[in-house]
């Protein structure tokens, strides 16, 4: 590239470049002083004209060398690739560069006889598709137009993806010049799939086809200066494709490092793409670099970035020492652990729960919420949790374990070690979805009155009984009438619509489905059966555990070992105790404010719990509400509510008939209990003969006059 004068080059930018790229004719002839690209005409430009003027060089233009190397050169790298270079005595320097599009030799074909599984996945690319060549001449010596640390800065990271380093001479006096060539050159033809590979043992490479494009730059430094000048290689044809072929075929430079910028702040691959494309868009001008980023690309980045960061989750290659380091990580971290097998099923597990996880589970565990996930380590392992609602509303970890294979032996011997670990916790209800072996399990860990505890009752997730007769019963009209049963009061109720469902269904498979899986353990999944209590009623999901499980899952992988999970669930377990206690610490201490309320019942208010001060303020803005509006208060003379309170004296003869009262009642309950327990066993004639005992003992009370 030449030197020149800004006077020979006079003309507005948008009238000189934008033709020269629209007719390339315009500018047959070899390149003079007088038709040299001006500094001037340059020095404003956007990315996408920088990466459009270093895409086809139509003529010699200088900017600066830093301005080369940071914004012009980065962007093009893709385009071209070094072809050849020479260093000057003086420390000038040029570069030739040919298209990426040029790939000189064809791709290899593919060898027969070779396993599939040994295959390489590569994609074979067409050679001597494009012969466009450009020549990047560096001016150590003079004054060119481009500062050195511009070019570098600015220019070059632009078009990283264009170009390609192809030869280069660096000069005593620390002057050089580079030639690139366009990433389509390729000079190479791909090498086919060999046959008979395994399929595991391919690699999963792109077949790109050689010789695309002979496009070259020459871009020379001048070190004294600190000046770049890019030039087209002598005689090299333009591209034969567009720049956004460039862009599909690799990022630049500049695209690169906003990524990284990203990544390093580890946020998930989704929201990393759509920052960088809206980020490079709005402020940088990249918005034809960023349009075809994609997942992949994003994701090797981040893991180039956070594979060595996370070496310590990957644990030990063996399983042994893998467990052994987890027990010792887990025991610092002041969690209870036991390792244990089951030598008939050949399993292994291992639970763990902190010291105030286990005090929670005894104090709050009267409804534990049970459920497994998986992936979570390389050894698919599966993941169980126990999860309680502290008396605050709050949800919190009770214990975890871990088990080699999902059966009800391995998960009952976990839940009994869970009970050695808290002597005191007496579950009384487990709701988990309608999976067989959490219930045996639970059934073998809890025996309830056979060894005289208190009876343990698993209860089904209604959203996952419902989503299971989304599938099952697949007659809209049958599985409306059990979703009517299940949401019935009253156990006669529901029993009755269960039995209405079942005659009235027409397909028989349903009316086995129905009769085998939901017609002995109706008090399982109907909400009749959690009537006496408002836990239960509020408690009918296991969303709660499912949505630990899922943020949980968001930051392990099928790639760490035992330990990496672990250190995840320790982490995870630390925000949610971290959460409860917070939550614990407001129900006291924090204190409403709301406007529209008078100070002085406000602080009366601020006596009572946080969520009973939000109740009450509710109110009073709903009453205030009301004589705003000028709308009566519903059963109220005056704002004042006097209470009194009168303490009766029983009399003995009261008192004697309200026991009379209590001790029929508890006869007929104990009656009907005993009618429903012969009933579920099924025993026609227990039955009968149960009835004729009870007729026997009521006819002479209920006929005497």
């Amino acid at each position: 590239m030449s030197i020149f004068d800004k006077e020979n080059f006079s003309q507005d930018f948008s009238q000189q470049i934008l033709p020269i790229y629209a007719f390339p004719q315009l500018f047959p002839e070899p390149t003079t002083l007088t038709n040299t690209l001006a500094t001037n005409s340059i020095a404003n430009l956007t990315i996408d004209q920088k990466r459009t003027l270093l895409f086809n060089v139509q003529q010699p233009f200088e900017v600066p060398m830093k301005e080369f190397d940071d914004e012009w050169w980065p962007l093009v790298t893709n385009i071209w690739i070094k072809f050849s270079y020479k260093n000057h005595v003086n420390g000038n320097s040029w570069k030739t560069f040919v298209c990426r599009f040029t790939k000189h030799f064809e791709s290899s074909t593919r060898k027969q006889d070779i396993p599939s599984e040994k295959r390489r996945k590569t994609k074979v690319r067409t050679a001597n598709l494009c012969f466009a060549k450009i020549k990047i001449s560096r001016f150590v010596a003079e004054q060119k137009v481009l500062p050195m640390k511009e070019f570098d800065d600015e220019w070059w990271p632009l078009v990283t993806n264009i170009w390609i380093k192809f030869s280069y001479k660096n000069h005593v006096n620390g002057n050089s010049w580079k030639t690139f060539v366009c990433r389509f050159t390729k000079h190479f033809e791909s090498s086919t799939r060999k046959q008979d590979i395994p399929s595991e043992k391919r690699r999963k490479t792109k077949v790109r086809t050689a010789n695309l494009c002979f496009a070259k730059i020459k871009i020379s430094r001048f070190v004294a200066e600190q000046k770049v000048c890019i030039e087209r290689f002598q005689d090299s044809p333009n591209h034969t494709h567009n720049i956004e072929e460039s862009d599909k075929l690799k990022r630049s430079q500049a695209v690169r490092v906003l990524v990284e910028k990203e990544a390093v702040k580890n946020y998930p691959i989704p929201a990393i793409v759509n920052t960088v494309k809206e980020f490079g868009t709005e402020k940088l001008n990249l918005g034809l670099s960023v349009k075809e980023l994609k997942w992949r690309e994003v994701a090797n980045i981040k893991y180039k970035i956070h594979g060595s960061q996370n070496t310590y989750l990957v644990g030990a290659s063996k399983l042994t020492t893998d467990i052994q380091d987890t027990i010792l990580f887990l025991k610092k971290e002041g969690y209870q652990v036991e390792l244990y097998e089951t030598h008939h099923q050949s399993t292994r597990g291992f639970v763990f729960a902190q010291s105030k996880q286990l005090e929670k589970l005894q104090r709050y565990g009267w409804l534990t919420l049970i459920d497994s996930t998986h992936k979570t380590n390389k050894y698919d392992w599966r993941l169980f949790t126990l999860y309680i609602r502290d008396g605050y509303g709050c949800w919190d970890v009770g214990a975890h374990f871990f088990v080699s294979k999902e059966d009800s032996d391995t998960v009952a011997e976990a839940l009994i070690i869970t009970r050695r670990f808290c002597s005191s916790w007496k579950s009384r209800y487990f709701l988990a979805d309608q999976s067989s072996i959490e219930a045996k399990s639970i059934v073998t860990a809890f025996p309830g009155l056979q060894k005289g505890e208190q009876k343990c009752t698993v209860i089904f997730c209604t959203v996952h009984v419902m989503r299971t007769w989304m599938s099952k019963i697949y007659d809209s009209k049958t599985r409306s009438e059990m979703i009517q049963a299940m949401h019935k009061r009253t156990k006669i109720g529901c029993e009755m619509l269960v039995q209405e469902s079942i005659n009235d269904c027409a397909l028989l498979p349903i009316k086995r489905y129905i009769s085998r899986y939901y017609l002995k353990n109706i008090h399982q999944w109907a909400l009749w059966a959690r009537q006496h209590s408002p836990l239960l009623l509020q408690v009918t999901l296991t969303n709660a555990l499912e949505s630990y499980h899922s943020e949980l899952k968001k930051m392990t992988s099928s790639q760490h070992g035992l330990i990496g999970a672990c250190n995840k669930i320790v982490a995870l377990d630390l925000k949610r105790r971290s959460d409860s206690d917070y939550v614990a610490f407001e129900f006291r201490v924090k204190k409403i404010s709301v406007t529209g309320v008078d100070d002085d019942i406000l602080k009366e208010i601020h006596k009572f719990p946080l969520p009973i001060q939000k109740l009450i303020v509710n109110e009073i803005l709903f009453v205030n509400d009301r004589i705003e509006k000028g709308k009566e208060l519903p059963g109220l003379t005056s704002l004042e509510c006097p209470l009194s309170f009168e303490i009766r004296e029983i009399d003995e003869i009261n008192k004697a008939a309200e026991n009379r009262k209590l001790t029929v009642s508890e006869l007929m309950e104990r009656t009907r209990n005993e009618y429903w327990n012969i009933k579920e066993n099924g025993n026609e004639k227990e039955k009968s003969e149960f009835m004729e005992r009870l007729k026997t003992c009521l006819d002479p009370i209920l006929k005497k006059k």
